[in-house]
């Protein structure tokens, strides 16, 4: 399958959306997903494993066992074998995995509760948001365990990242939204706006759109809303379904910002135009469980959700998906692959830092400037420092000097080595 430079999309081809591939890896149900920037790479989580899916093949490529941290959110960062995922039973730290070296590489300590938004900045190597139900916010950066800035007046905190990464939007109380600007932390939102809605609704997860003119809000009641992400105006309701369960259901927009995606009961997918919010389409699976998590592939023409199963969507009139599934119809069966597992419950290695990076840097530099001196003989070995021992022979034994004690003096009679 090849990768969309520019993705638009019609209406036709969202209502030929349908589930291509399922993968039932665990019975428990899913906590959050998310996609890698290129769009090649999804990660899907519950409390006990995270399992890395390759969106190319349809493959599962490898299953984390991380049962002692009971992780609840999970998010990449701009590196694909490094993510971000919360804790909630060994404490309510943030922790960075390595999925190539099978270890964590950061702790980041801070939030007293559980995190409840997770998103890194667009545009950034090192820059990321939290929310906490312990009503903060923070500002982290990679290269350090502690916080760079952090609020701590908001109330059910919500955060999101503008596209461009120069903004982002935090939501207190289910009524207020902020905007601030990341190059002035230290001042006022740039923007305050403030809702009366209906108090039943309590917010779930706050986004911008991908053009940057709108902003989502989803909650536990029957639909979401969206704004204008300039002046705050009121600017469509997305509704048509029921939420009796109130669970915190999710919503996404599709990558050219058109239309509108919800999971809902029953495993049904709500999609509605963006403009208008006019109902598109209703899209069905087989599953009888609510929708859990929703998200849309950046760079494809895939949706993914997911339950206690995870489902991946394609549309079958996008010509490079048919020449993908073109005789696989079989392969809407739930798939059994044995996979790489990674073991992380055994060991905890949230507070190694990266070290181990610098070390590998060191390493490179001293080959760089060996081969820049045109050495074409065997590389030399770097041994440890370890100061010439001197040694004397005290009847047939041999001791370094700085091993000698009081006992070792010459007995009565005994001649010295320099006699």
């Amino acid at each position: 399958m090849e990768l969309n430079k520019k993705i638009n999309l019609t209406v036709k081809e969202m209502q030929k959306f349908d589930v291509e591939r399922i993968f039932r890896d665990t019975d428990e149900p899913k906590y959050s997903m998310c996609f890698s920037d290129d769009g090649e790479l999804l990660a899907v989580c519950d409390h006990e494993n995270l399992c890395l899916y390759d969106c190319l093949s349809l493959q599962k490529l490898s299953q984390v066992h991380m049962r002692r941290f009971h992780s609840e959110l999970i998010c990449f960062t701009h590196q694909k074998h490094r993510l971000l995922h919360s804790s909630t039973k060994k404490d309510y730290a943030i922790r960075c995995l390595d999925l190539n070296r099978h270890k964590h590489v950061r702790l980041l300590s801070g939030h007293t509760k559980r995190v409840r938004a997770l998103c890194f900045q667009p545009g950034s190597q090192h820059q990321f948001l939290s929310a906490g139900w312990d009503n903060r916010v923070y500002i982290w950066d990679l290269r350090s365990s502690k916080y760079t800035q952090h609020f701590d007046y908001l109330h059910s905190p919500l955060v999101a990242y503008d596209p461009d990464g120069l903004l982002f939007a935090t939501s207190s109380d289910n009524e207020r939204i902020e905007v601030h600007d990341v190059r002035m932390l230290s001042s006022k939102p740039c923007q305050q706006f403030g809702y009366k809605l209906k108090k039943e609704a309590k917010w779930t997860q706050l986004q911008f759109a991908p053009d940057g003119k709108t902003l989502m809000v989803s909650t536990d009641y029957s639909g979401c809303f969206s704004v204008n992400a300039f002046n705050g105006g009121f600017h469509l309701d997305y509704t048509g379904y029921q939420n009796e369960s109130r669970l915190p259901t999710q919503s996404c927009y599709t990558p050219d910002s058109q239309f509108v995606l919800a999971g809902v009961d029953k495993g049904r997918v709500h999609v509605w135009s963006a403009e208008c919010g006019q109902t598109v389409a209703v899209l069905h699976s087989n599953s009888l469980e609510p929708v859990r998590c929703l998200q849309f592939n950046p760079k494809q023409t895939m949706f993914v959700t997911s339950d206690s199963m995870t489902r991946f969507w394609l549309s079958k009139t996008n010509e490079n998906n048919e020449q993908q599934v073109e005789g696989k119809r079989k392969l809407k069966s739930v798939v059994h692959k044995i996979t790489p597992i990674i073991d992380l419950t055994t060991m905890d290695d949230s507070e190694d830092d990266d070290d181990d990076d610098e070390e590998e840097e060191e390493e490179q530099q001293r080959i760089n400037n060996f081969s820049s001196r045109r050495y074409f003989g065997p590389m030399p070995k770097r041994y440890p420092c370890i100061p010439p021992p001197a040694i004397r022979q005290r009847r047939r034994f041999w001791h370094p000097v700085w091993q000698r004690n009081e006992d070792d003096s010459p007995e009565e009679g005994e001649l010295n080595d320099d006699d």
